[in-house]
């Protein structure tokens, strides 16, 4: 059993005065030696403030995309994340349609595409 941490960071007070098409955040997983944090870029969607489950979800399938570099795919992987709607998302694959925009469907589809090279067994808490 391997277990990796997330994380991610987003200030969102400022969101409404970006004047570029994108916003910036912070992600981070940390466990089983590995202690990485990077800026993540995400193009911004009109009307939309929230940026930080989106970031949540992108730590997530990080820290799986990290895993399968480690070569750890015959190994089962416990990810913990402080994020619950990160996780039920992560759990599965998807979310409600109300609730997705474009910065969501790429942020599943590069978690899914993680899992699917990692191909071992994952656990979200």
């Amino acid at each position: 059993m391997k277990t990796l941490y997330t994380d991610a960071s987003f200030d969102w007070t400022h969101t409404a005065q970006i004047e570029e098409n994108f916003v910036r955040g912070k992600i981070a997983v940390s466990g089983e030696g590995i202690h990485v944090v990077e800026k993540v870029v995400i193009g911004k969607v009109p009307e939309l403030r929230q940026y930080i489950n989106i970031l949540e979800l992108i730590a997530i399938g990080r820290a799986i995309e990290l895993a399968s570099q480690k070569e750890w795919q015959d190994a089962s992987l416990e990810i913990h994340t402080d994020s619950q709607v990160a996780m039920k998302w992560a759990q599965k694959g998807n979310m409600k349609d109300n609730v997705r925009t474009d910065a969501h469907t790429s942020a599943l589809e590069y978690l899914n595409k993680a899992r699917q090279l990692f191909g071992g067994t994952i656990t979200y808490y």
